[in-house]
This record gives structure tokens, sequence and C-alpha cells, in this order.
């Protein structure tokens, strides 16, 4: 059935933004999200308290890619509009699609830049706190995915890399 559609598909005298608002139209929508591992000097992790997490607030950085952005452009954002930091990107680790939740989710690594702390944290409507924890010594409060998150970003980067 499938390669008659297919075969139909090629054949039918649609062209060029009707056939792409087609196929818009008809594809399952998704939700892109960025999220970063930011590990400081020291290895530790930087975890945000979010006000609208419940009885689990605590989790990495991240957020909502905005049209016309790339992932990249989009954790930058996320990570200084929620603790006023500016951090670098030092690599792409993993990404996963949630299909109960219609949601794709990047994870990066990243770093502070040369000068920038938590110094400049404010809270704010989102974040009520930033703080940065050892791995072993994570808050409670963090939900099973965060963490299991935070443990893919970990593997994926490397013993030798997280200690950095």
């Amino acid at each position: 059935m499938q390669d008659k559609l297919i075969w139909l598909w090629a054949r039918l005298p649609i062209r060029g933004r009707w056939r792409t608002a087609i196929v818009w139209l008809l594809s399952p929508k998704f939700v892109v999200g960025v999220t970063g591992l930011v590990l400081d000097d020291e290895g530790r992790i930087l975890l945000l308290k979010h006000t609208y997490r419940g009885k689990k607030p605590w989790g990495l950085p991240g957020g909502g890619l905005k049209p016309g952005e790339s992932l990249e452009e989009c954790l930058l954002r996320e990570v200084c509009e929620e603790t006023g930091m500016k951090v670098e990107i030092t690599k792409y680790l993993s990404g996963a699609a949630h299909y109960d939740r219609r949601l794709v989710d990047m994870i990066y690594s990243c770093r502070p830049l040369p000068g920038e702390s938590l110094a400049v944290f404010k809270p704010n409507a989102e974040i009520a706190q930033a703080r940065w924890f050892h791995r072993d010594a994570l808050p409670t409060s963090i939900t099973r995915g965060q963490q299991m998150l935070i443990d893919v970003a970990l593997a994926q980067l490397g013993e030798d890399e997280a200690q950095r």
C-alpha cells in the first residue's frame, strides 16, 4: 500500500510550496527542546530549581526551540535567560524522541565562559534557584527522568571530559 501511495505522490501535479504544505499538514508535530549539561571547572553540574515542577523541581537548564533558531542558539539563549550566565557549548551528547510527550530533546555539554559565575543569577518567574552540585550529591528532589538524562549525558561525555 505504501509503495502505491509513494507512486501516486510522485505523479500528482502538485509542486513547490503546495507540496511542502501538504507534507507539513500531514506530518506529526513535535516540540524540539534543548538541554545543557553545564559543568564547571570542578566537574560540578549546574541544576536549576524550576518554579513549575512541583515536588521535584530540580533539573538541567534548557527549553524549547523558537522559529528560526538553531539548536545551539536556543541553548545559549535559554541558559542565559534562566541563569544570567553565558556558556559555550563543547559537545553534542545525545538526542531522543519522547513520543508520549511529542517532544524531541537534544542535550549538549557546556561550560561557563571565562569570568562567568552564578553570582549574576537572579530568581525569576521560572527559576527560583541555581546551584552547582557534585554528581554524587545531587538533590533528592530531582525527577527520575532528569536523573536518567544526567546519567546518559555523563556517560556520553566520558569520564575524562566530565572532569575538565
